[in-house]
């Protein structure tokens, strides 16, 4: 359940939408006033008025899509952010053109992009390279995934246990802080990274669309 300090993101929509519902009928209301009462159609308290009620809920309306929708984690942030790593050996394939541990499928429309297969833990599993990378140089952390917080020294470590054949998995999670559940977002994963890491790159099968 991920409830919890997301009722606050919850109760501060319902807010917003209870105040526009609310200015609807202030604005009218003061209209009618303003014709039956002062006979006229424009006055400019009323005006004003209108205007600073509209800015008050743009307001509160871009503020809250911000923090719901486009905000994105800082992965650096301790107090907001938890995150592990976690490490799975890789099975080696077996294929007309030797053993591979990851298959690259690379796409041939107008944006390139690459998928990458690979079987571990008994399961197989298929990632795009926006959330995963493939290293297999003597350093164990790609440049693509430099800016995930990896630990190069347990990285390192993984290398020498799992002979440079395995998953780093990084998972970031948002804590259940009430920021984050004023963006809905408690207890919500924050984003999910696939370090591959291979001994060398004959080893990656690239297959083309």
């Amino acid at each position: 359940m991920t409830i919890g300090w997301n009722i606050l993101g919850i109760l501060a929509w319902l807010v917003i939408v209870l105040y526009l519902v609310f200015i609807i009928q202030n604005i009218r209301k003061r209209h009618i006033m303003m014709i039956v009462k002062d006979r006229k159609r424009f006055k400019w308290s009323t005006t004003l008025l209108d205007a600073l009620e509209v800015i008050i809920f743009l307001g509160a309306v871009i503020s809250m899509s911000f923090l719901t929708f486009f905000s994105h984690p800082d992965l650096q942030n301790k107090s907001l952010i938890d995150s592990k790593v976690e490490y799975e050996s890789l099975i080696l394939s077996t294929g007309k053109k030797g053993s591979y541990y990851v298959t690259a499928t690379s796409s041939n429309n107008t944006a390139p992009r690459q998928s990458y297969r690979w079987y571990s833990n008994g399961t197989k599993m298929t990632v795009n390279s926006n959330y995963a990378s493939i290293s297999d140089g003597a350093n164990p952390l790609s440049v693509a995934a430099s800016a995930i917080p990896y630990s190069e020294k347990e990285l390192k470590k993984a290398d020498s246990h799992y002979q440079n054949a395995y998953i780093a998995v990084y998972t970031a999670t948002y804590k259940r802080t009430w920021y984050n559940g004023l963006g809905l977002h408690a207890g919500r994963t924050a984003t999910q990274y696939y370090l591959i890491r291979v001994p060398d790159q004959t080893f990656v099968r690239q297959v083309k669309k």
